[in-house]
């Protein structure tokens, strides 16, 4: 490899080669390279808000469709099924 004769111009050497492999690291920091994790976090919380609203949404149609039917909820218009009788055990 290279020999040094002097100190300065290997400290110079070494403080260039340090800097020049930490500028990429400092502009992705700067640039939000860990803002994957942050979007993702906003992502989900954007979609549980729509999930909210979705099941707000469907809630309130299903009270209006409840009133408009005189009353009944919409969700007891199915038959209801009896349970079958079970022998008694002996």
């Amino acid at each position: 490899m290279f020999t040094f004769k002097s100190k300065k111009m290997l400290l110079t050497l070494a403080f260039c080669v340090v800097s020049a492999l930490l500028v990429p690291a400092i502009a992705q920091a700067e640039l939000g390279g860990s803002g994957s994790t942050a979007a993702r976090d906003v992502a989900a919380q954007r979609a549980a808000k729509e999930r909210k609203l979705e099941k707000k949404k469907q809630e309130a149609e299903a009270k209006k469709a409840a009133e408009a039917h005189g009353g009944q909820p919409a969700e007891t218009q199915t038959p209801a099924v009896e349970p079958k009788a079970e022998p008694a055990a002996q």
